[in-house]
């Protein structure tokens, strides 16, 4: 059955095989890589996309997503985003800076971007999770941090970032089942977050 197996009643997808990859651009956070892969039907793919971070930590991980409460209420950023040409909802998030564990680099996104602190203790790991199998080459970490508190820092400006808004549970999950605008890994760690503070009341 070549390399196909049957296992649990359900058919593995074969291997492919991966020839050699080329760097296409780069700047200072990542790769733009080619790879050069065929197919197990012998297809020959010369430029399968890779976006390929420069800098990870253990477990593959490359980034975070930090999802904060106060309170009992969530808050989420709502910032432009050109490429869609609309506001987009999303959790503070960030990429691991060298030497940083994925914790760590939670509680430095989650001031950065907010200017909320959460107290080491009250940061939950959630696990991590694959944002694009096909594109992005890497882990997120996803955080709960409970019981933040404001600070009189301002939260750094950057692009896509916005003051914070607040949500109820029943308002965020309305938001996770209903809106668009709203990215991938922010839908992930809101989801983790209910299911966290379900098993965990």
């Amino acid at each position: 059955m070549r390399d196909n197996k049957i296992k649990n009643n359900k058919l593995l997808p074969s291997k492919y095989k991966f020839i050699k990859r080329k760097i296409i651009c780069s700047n200072s956070k990542f790769d733009i890589l080619f790879d050069h892969i065929i197919s197990p039907e012998n297809e020959e793919i010369e430029d399968f996309l890779i976006v390929k971070p420069k800098i990870r930590s253990k477990n593959n991980i490359i980034g975070i997503c930090v999802l904060p409460m106060i309170d009992g209420n969530f808050y989420l950023m709502r910032g432009w985003r050109h490429q869609f040409k609309e506001l987009i909802y999303q959790a503070p998030a960030g990429f691991i800076e060298k030497g940083e564990s994925p914790f760590q680099s939670a509680l430095r996104e989650l001031q950065e971007e907010t200017s909320l602190i959460c107290k080491p203790e009250n940061l939950i790991s959630l696990g991590s999770f694959i944002p694009d199998a096909g594109l992005i080459e890497g882990n997120v970490s996803l955080f709960l941090a409970k019981e933040c508190i404001r600070s009189s820092l301002k939260f750094q400006s950057e692009i896509g970032s916005s003051e914070i808004i607040k949500f109820s549970q029943k308002e965020i999950q309305y938001l996770i089942e209903k809106e668009s605008n709203i990215g991938g890994s922010t839908i992930v760690v809101c989801m983790r977050s209910l299911i966290y503070l379900l098993n965990n009341r």
